[in-house]
């Protein structure tokens, strides 16, 4: 009885290394592929994350200067004009400012 328990124990403690030991063996070589995968995707993203943060702040950089020239339109001294329509002036006015934004951006 002792050897059949003995057997039993000794085929048990086989069957949990090896078990073992091949679970680590797919663990590694399959959990090396999905890391380096992962490596890849990750350097991928990182990439695209850095142009995006080199347009951001080329069109921040463009959007700045597009202000300061819109700015630079709108402070225009207006000249003085008596007995003019104000709201005939404001429209004139207002078609002059897009010809000049138009004129900037394109």
């Amino acid at each position: 009885m002792t050897h059949f328990l003995f057997q039993i124990a000794l085929i048990s403690t086989i069957a949990i290394v090896t078990g073992s030991l091949i679970g680590w063996w797919l663990h590694y070589f399959y959990g090396q592929n999905k890391q380096q995968k992962s490596d890849k995707d990750l350097t991928v993203v990182k990439d695209y994350l850095g142009e995006s943060i080199k347009e951001n702040a080329r069109l921040k950089l463009q959007l700045k200067q597009m202000e300061e020239k819109l700015e630079k339109l709108s402070y225009e001294d207006v000249p003085k004009i008596s007995g003019v329509d104000f709201e005939a002036y404001k429209a004139f006015e207002n078609t002059v400012k897009e010809a000049n934004l138009q004129k900037y951006l394109n």
